[in-house]
């Protein structure tokens, strides 16, 4: 007699276990039957977690026993992380991966033993149609030769992540425009490109990219050597753009926005139908010659980007601030750093009219005063701002920001280094009416360039200069009103006999 276990559908079964979030339910599932054991270990293998190399040893192990087994274990792995055991995964580990014929995304980041040798072995030379997403970030040693086997086995590719050296201190050369031009021939359904730091980068690929692969999301060239004409062809051919990071492209100038098709769109289009209605992350980090014209193009033809990072594009000025204002409610994510010639009145304009900020960085915007700071006090999902060398903020910025009891339960992290008129019983108000804060940078501010202050400060970073060391001023921790700079400030403010706000 068939049990009642017994004779639900597969596809029930499948649906009802994947309601069970822990691993320890589908375990006890796959011991109750032959039927629902091969459904919970189809789960189970389905997207592993490697947290510890023994879990990692024993999966390697019943992946390389050529002994029949009873279920098809290397048909059930579909997605897989190794980037938690990052520093043990070799060549030979990769290697066994070759034999998940139906293997979907594989995230590799920071496996940096890994060589093309491993990748060509897992890789192997039959076509993996199943494969859409690799990620290869600070795989250091990888080279051209892996990125055209990927080519050429993996035709239904849709996202890569060539990421490299995030740290910033190296600059990663061995993929070219040689093989990411092969990549764009082949793998037309790409919609993810990441080519961070990948410095032999240049217009060959990023044009071939956009002309090749017209269903592109997401476009990463951050210090790739592009110039107007790659920006050109991807405003023309990739219409579908979610994010776009050019941080760092320094070739690039304002004509590469306003010469491009997004200066030939009728206003009477834009308004009906916004060309990149679809944009939700820019990045123009250091695009020096960027100008309030090219802004203001921007934000006409994608109206509801909600992450914009201008930093250290020093040609903007208010206007380009005040076209920003249009985004409104759309705008979570602003970067201003570096940009000078900023003055409270389009701070206050800012405030007013994208009242859903969430991050908003100011750093070295040397004209602004405590005026902005209280115009910012009203947003009230404002998480984290940076007033970094601000040198006009006073105790009066920091009264005002702490004047909206909503601010109390948003605030998380506050950076107010070298601002060095503020004062500790300013500070001392901030860190008792933010209970959510978790981080506050100091840095440079003689009022806390004290050792009494700095024994509870968080570690300076190793390659810091002795003289950096000495005014490093960073408090950090994790929970409400119990973290450190509560503790700091009050033990010595009570030492000093001053009265707590």
């Amino acid at each position: 007699m068939v049990s009642t276990a017994q004779s639900i559908p597969s596809e029930l079964i499948l649906h009802i276990f994947r309601y069970l979030s822990q691993p320890s339910d589908l375990h006890h599932c796959a011991v109750t039957c032959k039927s629902w054991s091969a459904h919970a270990l189809e789960l189970l293998w389905y997207k592993p977690n490697f947290f510890r190399s023994n879990a990692w040893t024993s999966f390697s192990n019943v992946l390389r026993d050529t002994q029949p087994s009873l279920y098809p274990y290397t048909l059930y792995l579909r997605r897989i992380n190794l980037s938690m055991l990052a520093s043990q995964v070799s060549d030979s580990d990769l290697a066994t991966l070759s034999a998940c014929e139906r293997l979907e995304r594989i995230t590799l980041a920071g496996c940096s033993l890994l060589t093309d040798q491993g990748i060509l072995a897992f890789l192997g030379k039959q076509p993996r149609r199943h494969l859409v997403s690799i990620d290869l970030s600070d795989v250091t040693n990888v080279s051209d030769v892996s990125i055209k086997r990927i080519a050429l086995i993996c035709p239904n590719l849709q996202g890569l992540n060539l990421c490299m050296c995030k740290d910033g201190l190296r600059q990663f050369e061995n993929v070219t425009d040689d093989s990411v031009v092969m990549l764009a021939e082949r793998c037309t359904n790409l919609r993810r490109i990441k080519l961070n730091n990948c410095v032999k980068v240049t217009d060959i690929s990023a044009i071939m990219l956009a002309d090749r692969c017209p269903a592109l999301l997401e476009i990463d060239l951050m210090n790739c050597d592009i110039t107007n004409e790659s920006l050109y062809v991807i405003f023309n051919k990739s219409r579908e753009l979610r994010e776009l990071r050019l941080n760092n492209c320094t070739n690039l100038n304002d004509l590469a926005f306003i010469d491009s098709s997004l200066a030939r769109i009728p206003p009477s289009s834009i308004t009906a139908s916004p060309y990149y209605d679809q944009l939700r992350i820019l990045d123009l980090t250091s695009v020096f010659s960027l100008t309030d014209d090219a802004v203001r193009l921007i934000v006409s033809v994608a109206p509801k980007i909600r992450n914009l990072i201008l930093n250290k594009c020093h040609s903007i000025t208010d206007e380009s601030v005040l076209a920003i204002c249009d985004l409104g409610r759309y705008l979570h994510f602003l970067h201003l750093g570096h940009c000078t010639q900023l003055t409270d009145y389009s701070i206050t304009q800012l405030a007013r009219h994208c009242t859903r900020i969430r991050y908003l960085d100011l750093a070295n915007c040397a004209l602004l005063t405590d005026q902005s700071v209280g115009e910012l006090a009203v947003l009230p999902k404002l998480k984290r701002i940076g007033l970094v060398k601000c040198v006009n903020i006073t105790d009066q910025a920091i009264y005002s920001l702490t004047s909206h009891i909503r601010i109390a339960h948003s605030l998380e992290r506050v950076h107010l280094s070298y601002c060095a008129r503020l004062t500790v019983p300013a500070i001392m108000h901030l860190v008792n009416f933010c209970s959510k804060l978790t981080h506050l940078s100091l840095t440079q501010v003689p009022a806390f360039v004290r050792p009494d202050l700095q024994q509870f400060r968080r570690a300076p970073p190793k390659e810091f200069t002795p003289q950096q060391r000495n005014g490093f001023c960073v408090f950090s921790g994790k929970g409400d009103i119990g973290h450190p700079p509560n503790e700091i400030i009050t033990a010595n403010m009570e030492n000093e006999d001053i009265d707590i706000l």
